[in-house]
């Protein structure tokens, strides 16, 4: 799992910070599919606040908009 993230470019911060957050999130929920659901969200998060939002699939947007719904419910 950890070889992924040693293949990063460390320099793109857009990229890095929802690895990241994927990697630690895995293991601390216990849950990969809340672990992969945040990181869609933070990668969205991340482009777009940076300027980069057209970088974001068209699909990508709606499935991570649908996670943070979903855990907002709980």
């Amino acid at each position: 799992m950890m070889r992924p993230l040693a293949e990063l470019d460390w320099r793109d911060i857009t990229e890095a910070v929802p690895a990241i957050m994927t990697g630690i999130t895995i293991p601390l929920t216990f849950s990969i599919a809340d672990g992969i659901g945040l990181g869609f969200l933070t990668y969205v998060l991340v482009k777009v606040m940076v300027g980069r939002g057209r970088e974001c699939s068209p699909m990508l947007v709606p499935v991570a908009l649908l996670f943070a719904l979903k855990s907002a419910w709980r």
